[in-house]
């Protein structure tokens, strides 16, 4: 295979990681509390035979950033959707151990746990998932995250932040996980808005475009190999003739 070539093969495969990423972000441009996400690339030399003894550059994905920067926060006014007006998240147990979420969208379960519509229950500041009495229909919630019922305290959701947030992973359902230890969040950084929902913070319109866009170039990639392919085989058929 030519130098050509193997540029471009490099080239089609970054680029379907890429359509791969927008292609989600458009998946949960209505997904509550979801960040988009862009790969982040690197440019690597390597040596192939026929560079002539010199070395071939490639980009690479490196990995993954995540677009941090708050969605537009909508009320809803149903007592139980929490927004986080300002950095953190909110930190949810599952089945798998506590994850982290900054969709706030929850409803009471059969057994009155603040839960998301995936099973993952609100934690308080004590651990321990956040119950509602039964019959309660009186819930207030402050700028701090305490929650009061009519008969008095429910409990404190426990809001955190992380000192590298880009090391979070993407453990499915709009939910993250880190090795990292959180750290409570500071209340005058952050405060909690009940009756409102954080939307996603992808734009739909530049994400359709970026699709358009990457499309283009892997069309315009494999038809270089195609090109290179034609080339080579005309190259062998004058060879052959001659020899």
């Amino acid at each position: 295979m030519e130098n050509p070539s193997y540029i471009a093969v490099a080239q089609m495969g970054a680029l379907r990681r890429q359509l791969d990423v927008t292609a989600n972000n458009v998946a949960n441009a209505t997904s509550a509390g979801f960040q988009g996400e862009r790969l982040v690339f690197e440019t690597v030399l390597s040596d192939i035979a026929g560079a002539g003894g010199g070395k071939v550059a490639f980009a690479i994905d490196k990995g993954l950033w995540r677009d941090t920067r708050a969605g537009p926060v909508e009320r809803t006014g149903n007592p139980f959707d929490i927004a986080l007006v300002g950095p953190g998240y909110l930190a949810v147990q599952t089945d798998a151990g506590i994850r982290y979420t900054r969709a706030g969208s929850f409803r009471p379960d059969a057994q009155g746990r603040l839960a998301l519509s995936n099973g993952a229950q609100l934690l308080g500041e004590n651990g321990s998932p956040i119950t509602v009495p039964p019959g309660e229909t009186s819930v207030e919630i402050d700028r701090r995250g305490t929650i009061t019922g009519k008969e008095g305290p429910i409990g404190k959701m426990r809001v955190v932040a992380f000192d590298n947030e880009q090391a979070m992973r993407r453990a499915g359902e709009n939910l993250l996980t880190t090795t990292a230890d959180p750290k409570p969040m500071d209340d005058k950084k952050t405060k909690v808005a009940q009756g409102m929902l954080e939307g996603s913070n992808v734009q739909s319109v530049l994400e359709i475009s970026q699709m358009i866009e990457l499309t283009r170039r892997y069309q315009s990639a494999s038809r270089m190999i195609e090109q290179e392919h034609d080339r080579s085989r005309r190259t062998i058929e004058k060879l052959t003739r001659v020899s």
